[in-house]
């Protein structure tokens, strides 16, 4: 499924030129030469490294919409294969910044929400990801940072009832908060409002029921698991049990 859209993409995608300049550094951050090949790869032959020196580059405030939609195809298939064109996952959509949904076909914006949920619905069936130190939060960050919001990750995450999906909702409910202080998301990426948004999801009644009853299963059917995890379950079960209870 992710790669039908993703091959969706580049079709769509394929009338935006990448015209020279390219909205990017070339000072300090990418030579004439690095530009030039850029703009003039096949988009789908693009390197990672290429890529990310781009994406990671000092740029205007806000990159001709063009040109981002140029280069997205290539975007959503690397990040797809968990190959983010950043120094840090959570960066790889910062061209996106500040994101206008004004600027995006009703089709465009179509393909942005579907590969979103489907990407999505592959990570919480993959445990852990597949990158180096990235968990749930990184990839719930990035796409916030993109300006696209994660109303739609969250109710993905609601209908996803895998393993694997409730050891990411285990790690996030555990190391995706600072520990003294759960108001901070760990991550330093992170900010208030998304820290805000994901406390009032966690807490909310309608998913306080759907992982309870998740995580009794898994308790209960615990031959694959650790005796650590298993521990982390029980104790996580416990605690979301007492705030149904005392109704926080």
């Amino acid at each position: 499924m992710i790669r039908e859209i993703i091959d969706r993409t580049y079709k769509e995608f394929s009338k935006y030129p990448a015209n020279l300049p390219l909205d990017v550094c070339t000072d300090c951050c990418m030579t004439i030469e690095e530009v030039t090949k850029l703009a003039s790869t096949s988009v789908d032959n693009i390197p990672q490294e290429l890529l990310a020196n781009y994406n990671d580059s000092a740029k205007p405030e806000k990159t001709r919409i063009e040109e981002v939609k140029h280069f997205l195809p290539r975007y959503l298939e690397l990040i797809s294969e968990f190959n983010f064109p950043s120094h840090s996952s959570e960066l790889s959509f910062s061209r996106l910044v500040p994101f206008d949904k004004s600027e995006w076909t009703k089709t465009e914006f179509e393909m942005l929400l579907n590969f979103q949920a489907e990407y999505f619905k592959h990570c919480l069936n993959t445990y852990p990801i597949p990158s180096f130190g990235d968990k749930i939060d990184s990839i719930i960050i990035m796409f916030w940072r993109s300006g696209i919001g994660v109303d739609l990750l969250l109710t993905v995450w609601e209908k996803t009832e895998s393993l694997e999906s409730n050891l990411h909702f285990k790690d996030l409910y555990f190391e995706g908060f600072e520990q003294y202080n759960r108001s901070k998301l760990s991550n330093s990426f992170g900010d208030k409002e998304l820290c805000r948004k994901l406390t009032n999801w966690i807490q909310a009644p309608k998913v306080n029921i759907i992982f309870q009853e998740r995580i009794e299963k898994i308790i209960l059917d615990n031959s694959s698991l650790d005796q650590q995890t298993i521990y982390e379950f029980n104790l996580l079960y416990d605690i979301i049990r007492n705030e149904k209870i005392n109704g926080t």
